[in-house]
């Protein structure tokens, strides 16, 4: 992230994103409830998120966004949108998390004239996403074709596959280069099929078959491995772990009001899960904003960075699992009936804390503790 010269009214145009982020949370949950079927795209759930300026908010404050995921000052603004977005729709937030990263990555890799079109293509109500995992085929390559290249290969696990028309991919060139590219997509062969899984229906995901897909050279953005550049790669895992955190928290509201509704709150056995579940919570809270603030810090040690975002995003799993088990002992067989917003919220996150290697994560958590010399309680402080 850049840090760069506060814009004079930065803060109140991050607060005006707030507050219409805030306004538009009751329509948000509706939509949540509405689009959680397969292979679906929450097209109007997007939409609002338009009307509040939060696709465009994105773009420099001097462009006339918010700097969300470019500009250091507006990691706390962000933060709140990933929980706030997590807590009411969380398929939603997974794709705007993924909007948000494609942005910043192209943004930071781009050369003036692309930055332009990178803009133009946001305020012309463009999603951005970031489709990176190979198929079991092998990579996406980059083959010349003439003076340009063409790709073949596909990606799976793609957020928005059947909607997003631009967005980043990774692809090897001929000379064994692992390169982002932006290009249009619009005719690739998208298949949604296999996405038979049991939360996060709404977000689009397939295999997407990209042979012959035509790439100019200015839709080539940075150097080899520029994508798996440390600490920006690994680091930037707090913005899902936030949203993850953002519908446990939802998860911990709807818990305190079926009690309330029940009148049960009296329940010392009630009273204990409740307690148990708003002190996992605030575990979660100031592990992700201290990941945040860490991550997003030009000053903060590359590997020791990497280290703490690991860590909190291990952490913030144990949370959100706690939580998902205390909230369901708690209003019982009623948190599995596909009426309740619990149903939903529950095996959305179950399905979302899949994250890739926790077991390697875990082990490069010890193996950055055997090597920190100092006493463990000064690692961190600030």
């Amino acid at each position: 992230m850049t840090v760069h010269a506060l814009h004079p009214d930065a803060s109140g145009i991050r607060s005006r994103l707030l507050a219409a982020l805030d306004a538009a949370l009751p329509t948000l949950s509706a939509h949540a409830r509405e689009d959680d079927v397969r292979a679906s795209f929450p097209a109007a759930a997007v939409a609002t998120l338009a009307d509040c300026q939060l696709m465009t908010a994105v773009l420099p404050l001097d462009e006339g966004g918010a700097g969300l995921g470019i500009d250091r000052s507006s990691v706390p603004t962000l933060l709140q949108v990933l929980l706030r977005l997590g807590a009411a729709h969380l398929s939603l937030a997974r794709l705007y998390e993924g909007h948000v990263n494609a942005f910043a990555l192209l943004w930071h890799h781009g050369s003036t004239v692309q930055r332009l079109r990178l803009m133009r293509h946001v305020r012309d109500g463009g999603m951005l996403g970031v489709w990176n995992a190979p198929s079991p085929d092998g990579p996406l390559r980059l083959e010349r074709d003439g003076t340009a290249f063409v790709l073949h290969g596909s990606k799976i696990y793609a957020s928005g596959a059947g909607s997003i028309t631009r967005p980043l991919l990774t692809a090897t060139d001929p000379d064994g280069r692992m390169l982002m590219l932006w290009c249009d997509v619009s005719k690739a062969t998208v298949d949604l099929s296999g996405w038979k899984v049991h939360g996060m229906r709404a977000t689009d995901t397939g295999t997407i078959v990209l042979d012959d897909i035509p790439v100019a050279k200015d839709e080539l953005f940075g150097a080899d491995q520029d994508y798996h550049r440390q600490p920006a790669f690994s680091g930037g895992a707090w913005r899902f772990v936030a949203a993850q955190l953002g519908a446990a928290g939802a998860l911990v509201d709807l818990m305190k009001a079926s009690l309330l509704q029940a009148r049960r709150q009296d329940d010392p056995h009630q009273r204990a899960r409740l307690a148990d579940a708003t002190m996992a919570l605030e575990t979660g809270r100031l592990w992700t904003t201290s990941a945040a603030r860490i991550a997003e810090d030009p000053s903060s040690d590359a590997a020791e960075a990497v280290s703490y975002v690991g860590m909190a995003r291990l952490v913030v799993e144990q949370v959100c699992m706690d939580i998902m088990a205390l909230t369901q002992r708690s209003v019982g067989l009623r948190a599995f009936h596909e009426a309740n917003p619990m149903e939903r919220i529950a095996r959305d996150l179950a399905t979302y804390l899949r994250q890739p290697v926790p077991d390697a994560i875990r082990d490069g958590a010890a193996e950055s503790a055997l090597h920190f010399t100092d006493p463990s309680l000064d690692r961190w402080a600030p």
